[in-house]
């Protein structure tokens, strides 16, 4: 008998729980974009993304005529232990017309191999936070290859993409992970600028 009005009270218990007031739920914060027409906006306005950009944490130079064209290029990143010869940095490099922009070359130098798995993580941080605060996309498929740095070519919504992985001088085993954007429909480049 004792179980049964157990059972009952037990019962009644969560029926009453059940219609109480609703906890409310939890707000998710999504940032406006700053580039809200993605690749294709941050492609066809060099200045107006250099500053945009800029906004967000790059420290990106000037838009300005070079060899083939024009370019800007980021001030280096330290992405690790500040206190090795030659420490693991990121940076970014904008390059096309006076008009427009023909790719968007995310890199990180790894030359401090013993901290080169935490200025990996520390990159695709970078990139994903920037990408959702910037409107592109592309960060979420490329996580994986960058971690195991595996080259990959693919595109995302206004944008082709390229990673690459390249062995540069001042070490063994010291390399350039690039990560290029260009225009949908255009092939991006391989080869990456030097890092400062």
């Amino acid at each position: 008998m004792r179980a049964t009005v157990f059972a009952a009270l037990l019962g009644l218990a969560g029926a009453l729980a059940a219609c109480g007031p609703k906890a409310p739920e939890k707000e998710t914060y999504a940032p406006t974009p700053l580039a809200p027409a993605g690749w294709t906006q941050v492609f066809a306005k060099p200045a107006e993304t250099i500053d945009i950009m800029n906004r967000i944490g790059f420290r990106i130079g000037a838009y300005a005529p070079a060899e083939d064209g024009y370019r800007a290029v980021g001030i280096p990143a330290m992405l690790g232990r500040s206190d090795v010869p030659k420490p693991n940095v990121g940076n970014v490099e904008l390059t096309g017309t006076a008009e427009k922009l023909n790719a968007v070359r995310f890199t990180l130098d790894l030359t401090d191999l013993s901290d080169d798995g935490f200025a990996k993580k520390q990159f695709v941080k970078n990139i994903e936070q920037r990408f959702v605060q910037l409107g592109v996309s592309g960060a979420d498929k490329l996580t994986q290859n960058i971690m195991s740095e595996r080259p990959t070519k693919g595109t995302t919504d206004g944008a082709a993409y390229a990673l690459t992985r390249d062995l540069i001088p001042g070490g063994k085993n010291h390399r350039r992970i690039s990560l290029t954007f260009t225009p949908a429909g255009s092939t991006p480049a391989t080869s990456a600028p030097r890092n400062g």
